[in-house]
């Protein structure tokens, strides 16, 4: 929290109106759930350089605090979640923007149409560059540029644009990253555009095999089952995995002792295995993160999605 806090007051305090810029776009496949990424560096004029700084700049001066990322955070407001870059896909788009090899030159209108992604990179001398990217929901396809009627006013007379030859960037940053570190504005594009459903699911597969080895519960394998690929069930196990609260034996014995105080109704196996069933997976995940608390103030019980630490809140 504290990293992600001094970093972006670093970020903020210099002057990117005054970086040289780079524009890229991403296409990505998709097989299977996985994704694989192919960028493409793109020559633009130094209109379009100026508006790409002004853009992300503005962006960053408009950002306020900048808290750790929380798979279950939904409005951010104008501000941030911070993740490690290398947490992401991002960090593979990245290594091949910096390769030996440059992208390859997008050197035709017909290899940006279906761009899924495009990031502006900001060099300062001296300084980490810095990466901005959106996450292109539409017009840069064949359907929908041929669906668009394009003008401009010229001569007193509006005159029609080639249609195939407008590509728009609307003016917004759904994350950035620098120094290794990924800011997101727009979580949800920020998900989407990096696939993180696929993430999850391998986070799935991670904890179940933690609880396995750590003889937690009774039926782990069950849990897979469980969560599937339902999203929200991957967000809270995803949540779970990163707090690590099932890795604290006196979090683990605190729990049994209130879970039969409260009758929250989590069952346990005759030799103190948790046990999980699709009565009680929702409420399981919830109290391994942590999330069901009791007000100091009039002792009320709640569940909540989202929460911070005192000292951490904004």
């Amino acid at each position: 929290m504290e990293k992600n806090k001094k970093l972006l007051a670093t970020i903020k305090s210099l002057n990117w109106n005054l970086a040289s810029v780079s524009f890229y776009v991403v296409k990505r496949q998709l097989v299977h759930r996985k994704a694989t990424y192919d960028v493409l560096q793109v020559n633009a004029d130094d209109e379009l350089r100026k508006k790409l700084r002004g853009i992300t700049s503005g962006k960053i001066q408009q950002s306020n605090a900048a808290l750790e990322y929380d798979f279950n955070t939904a409005d951010l407001d104008d501000n941030l979640l911070g993740i490690a870059t290398s947490e992401t896909d991002f960090q593979s788009i990245i290594n091949t923007i910096t390769a030996e090899e440059e992208p390859e030159l997008a050197d035709s209108i017909e290899k940006l149409i279906d761009s899924w992604l495009y990031i502006a990179r900001l060099d300062l001398a001296g300084k980490p560059p810095l990466y901005a990217a959106r996450r292109i929901s539409e017009g840069w396809t064949t359907k929908k540029v041929s669906q668009l009627i394009s003008m401009i006013f010229q001569n007193n007379m509006l005159v029609d644009i080639e249609q195939k030859e407008i590509f728009r960037i609307d003016g917004k940053i759904d994350f950035f990253s620098y120094d290794d570190t990924t800011f997101i504005a727009d979580k949800k594009n920020f998900e989407t555009a990096l696939n993180f459903r696929e993430g999850m699911e391998r986070n799935r597969d991670e904890i179940v095999e933690e609880l396995h080895a750590l003889d937690l519960f009774d039926n782990a394998s069950e849990i897979s089952t469980l969560v599937g690929n339902n999203i929200r069930r991957l967000r809270r196990l995803s949540q779970v995995k990163k707090a690590g609260y099932y890795k604290d034996a006196n979090f683990l014995a605190n729990l049994k002792k209130v879970n039969d105080e409260e009758n929250w109704g989590i069952k346990y196996s005759a030799d103190g295995k948790l046990l999980v069933t699709e009565e009680d997976i929702e409420t399981v995940l919830r109290v391994l993160n942590n999330d069901r608390l009791t007000s100091k103030i009039n002792s009320e019980n709640f569940d909540v999605d989202v929460k911070h630490k005192l000292g951490s809140a904004i």
